[in-house]
């Protein structure tokens, strides 16, 4: 091989290195990307039950089910719940109340 010969084939493997270094540079940020991109996907979309594995609801479904248990519909939802003991402690204010006020009466006519 002449000085030439080597000098052409040197600066084509330093292409070919500088490539190389160029795309494992750029692919491993895009890899990670694309990891996070799964993973976000799988949390939003949910994913399907496999062998030794549940199937994991997605963001919309979970949303869906919050949801559910915010509107009052008398089946025992949160909401249900909360509308119940806020109207059984008004019962008990009031009852207080009455006792309060029927013991306020007796010390002053005692």
């Amino acid at each position: 091989m002449t000085l030439e010969q080597w000098a052409a084939a040197s600066v084509v493997l330093g292409a070919i290195l500088s490539a190389l270094t160029l795309v494992m540079t750029v692919s491993r940020p895009l890899r990670r990307l694309a990891r996070h991109n799964e993973e976000f996907r799988q949390d939003w979309y949910g994913v399907p039950a496999r062998p030794g594995h549940d199937a994991v609801p997605g963001v919309p479904e979970r949303l869906r089910r919050i949801e559910t248990e915010l509107l009052p519909t008398g089946r025992g939802t949160l909401r249900d719940a909360v509308n119940d003991a806020e109207r059984r402690l008004k019962d008990v204010e009031s009852r207080l109340d009455d006792h309060l006020r029927a013991q306020r009466g007796r010390t002053s006519h005692g």
